[in-house]
Formats: structure tokens, sequence, C-alpha cells
């Protein structure tokens, strides 16, 4: 039977991080730069953890996405079979589920898109040892996400991290799976099924009218503990799309200013300034153009060492930790 998927379940194959992926099949992963390679095959380049090169021209595919890579490694035998392959890798619905539904009542078939979330752990000990040690959070700000926040825990079968969108009455309407085999040799990113990809995971303060905008839940939290700013307000987009954006501002309407912290690589910056081959205008002139206060305050590269916030985190308490907030503080400060 040929296999099926839809342009949802493409875009999802497409988003699987290329770095894991190459992990997962054996490779040893080394950044170079501002991208990574392969120490096996040290001509590949992988830019943005989601697109590939091979500079030797060697092989049957010289780059591309995901779907490419594992075409050309993961002995995929066709695009089908190889988005196939990714959604199985990232734990996301097989095709199997998918025909079924299709065959169902659409009363059912709504039913299907309802959000279950994965159970809760009875211990949170993996999700907070890979986040302190893989990624540098402190424990303090970790706990904020989880113990007050409430938009963290780690789930019960899988041990990965979920974390919570919530609208402006506090409801769950978006959840994101990441996984921890950074640290135990498996990893996945992706979204739970039945979630509404227009909300982001977000953090709400009335009494401040600046937004801060990150790509990845994990850049806001090493934000935090790089300034130990818990005072504004702040979202994730899980993506560079700023659909989880428009829906902020229209629940917010207290919002004057959007500082966008997204990571300091060449989609970001197609993102926020446009694409001038197509024509198209970016997000800052279309917010500040909406009446808004616009900053570009994205990831400094510190020579070229880091893309993201995280990045940042990790390089400053090597090289500057002084620098770092929250090592400098013994009590969180709570002025939120």
């Amino acid at each position: 039977m040929a296999l099926n998927y839809d342009n949802e379940q493409l875009e999802v194959a497409k988003s699987i991080s290329l770095t894991s992926l190459a992990q997962a099949m054996g490779y040893t992963v080394k950044r170079v730069g501002n991208c990574y390679t392969l120490v096996e095959m040290d001509s590949i380049r992988i830019y943005n953890d989601k697109t590939w090169y091979r500079w030797s021209g060697h092989g049957t595919k010289n780059g591309g996405s995901t779907i490419d890579f594992m075409l050309e490694f993961g002995n995929a035998t066709d695009v089908p079979d190889a988005v196939h392959k990714l959604l199985d890798f990232g734990g996301v619905h097989s095709f199997d589920t998918r025909e079924k539904q299709c065959t169902q009542k659409p009363s059912q078939d709504k039913l299907d898109k309802t959000m279950v979330l994965p159970e809760k752990a009875d211990s949170y000990r993996i999700a907070y040892a890979y986040l302190m040690k893989q990624r540098g959070l402190s424990y303090d700000v970790i706990d904020y996400f989880v113990n007050e926040l409430k938009i963290l825990y780690e789930d019960k079968q899988h041990h990965n991290m979920v974390f919570l969108g919530k609208d402006s009455e506090g409801n769950i309407q978006y959840a994101f799976k990441r996984g921890t085999g950074d640290a135990y040799g498996r990893v996945f990113k992706g979204d739970v099924s039945g979630s509404n990809k227009k909300y982001g995971v977000n953090i709400v303060h009335i009494k401040s009218d600046t937004l801060m905008v990150f790509e990845a839940v994990i850049d806001m939290m090493s934000y935090i503990d790089i300034t130990g700013d818990y005072e504004s307000n702040k979202i994730a987009l899980g993506m560079l799309d700023d659909s989880p954006l428009i829906t902020f501002l229209n629940e917010q309407k207290h919002i004057k200013n959007i500082v966008f912290r997204l990571d300091n690589d060449i989609p970001a910056h197609q993102a926020l300034y446009g694409k001038e081959d197509k024509q198209q205008d970016g997000l800052l002139k279309k917010y500040k153009e909406a009446g808004y206060n616009v900053y570009d305050k994205s990831a400094p590269s510190y020579n070229g060492c880091c893309k993201d916030y995280n990045d940042v985190l990790k390089c400053l308490k090597v090289y500057k930790p002084k620098a770092v907030y929250a090592l400098g503080s013994s009590v969180r400060q709570k002025a939120r």
C-alpha cells in the first residue's frame, strides 16, 4: 500500500532536528562556526538544524532538507518513505492512523483532533538534569516554569519535556514535546496532536507593556537566566511564522513594545527584514506599521560561536560567569 501524507505532516517532517537525526543514525555531530559538520564526513555542513550541504560533491544528493538527508543516508526508498521515517523518529502520528482517520465519520474526525496531553511523570528528574547539564539553565529558572508558571513538565512514558501554551483565560491550547535525548542518545521535537498552532508558549505580565519574542522556549528560559528579567511579557513562537504572536497581541491589549530576540541566522534575519528577492516585508516593518515600537535584539554571535540565546548562556557561563544573573543571585528575585 502506497504511503500518503498531507502538507501538515510534510512540514512536521521537515522541522525535525537534523543534528539529532544525524546522531540517531550514528554520526558524530561537531560545531563549526555557525553551523555543524559530521566527524565521519567533514564535507557535510548542517545549517539552522534544518538544511544541509555536501561540499565534496560526492553522492546522489549534495544537500537539501531533512527529507533529502533521510533519502541519502537513512535508507529511505522515496519521499513518502522518508517522511514516514521522520515522523516515526519525531514520535508523531503514523500513516496507518492518518489513513484510518480519513475513513471515519466527520464527528469522530473532530474528536480525534482533541488534544490529549501526555501523562505527567512522578518525578521530573530527567528533565531537570537535561536542562541543567546539557543546556546550562539554573534550577531557579526551571523551577519557575515548572512550579510557578506550570507550563513545563516531564511526560511519564518517554520522559520528554512538555511545554504548554495557554490562552488569556489560562486554558491550554498548545503543547510541544521536546526530547531529552541529547544526553541519552535519542531526541525528537513535535507538537502534541490536536495543538492549536495559533498559540505559543507565553508568559503574561499585565504591568509590563513590553513583549519579548523568541523562537524556542529554551531560548526564552536562557534569556531569563542571563538577565534576570522576570517582569516582561514573553512568547516562544516555536517557529518563524508569527501566527502565535498575532493571537497573543489580540488577547493582550496592553503591549506597546515588541522586542524580537530571535536566532542570529539567515532564516530569522529574513523573517525580521523580509526577502528582497520576493519583495516580501519582514516582521519589523509589519508590526511597526501596526503601531508598535519594535526592536531587533537577536542573539549576539560572540565571534561566531553562538546562534541563539541558549548558546549565549552556555558561552557566558564559561567565559564571563559574572555576567550571568542567575550565578550571582542566591535567591530568585520575584518582581513579577
